[in-house]
């Protein structure tokens, strides 16, 4: 059962208490002791049901940034200033860079990783950037 088919059993349920209540079925004390029992499955599902729907998007901003962070890295590689391409560095390699003839090289972290065993030029941007050829 899915926590919104429970949240409407428990709605119905409510409702039946409440209609049982008013017609003089059951007695205020046994109504108000299972209302709070009702009313706090309803509160607990509905919890469980906004954690579900915002758990959905929580992926989205940090992938949109790695998409847009990714899309500049070429351009940073090229023409960007000591800082931008120290910041890069560290997204990209993160503490694995080493030095090596006054360059730094490393192995990219993921999800950087999958962009080199992807790319046709081995992660290096050429220097026209993702264009189409223009003749």
């Amino acid at each position: 059962m899915t926590i919104f088919t429970a949240a409407t059993k428990v709605n119905q349920r409510l409702q039946k208490l409440l209609d049982a209540f008013l017609d003089g079925v059951i007695e205020r004390n046994d109504y108000t002791a299972e209302k709070a029992k009702l009313m706090s499955q309803k509160k607990s599902l509905e919890e469980q049901c906004s954690a579900l729907l915002r758990g959905r998007a929580d992926w989205l901003e940090p992938f949109q940034n790695w998409i847009l962070t990714a899309r500049n890295a070429g351009e940073i590689a090229v023409t960007g200033s000591p800082q931008e391409k120290k910041v890069l560095a560290q997204k990209v390699f993160g503490s694995n860079l080493v030095l090596d003839c006054k360059k730094a090289r490393g192995s990219c972290v993921k999800p950087w990783s999958l962009l080199v065993e992807k790319s046709s030029t081995g992660g290096v941007v050429p220097r026209q950037g993702l264009e189409p050829w223009t003749n």
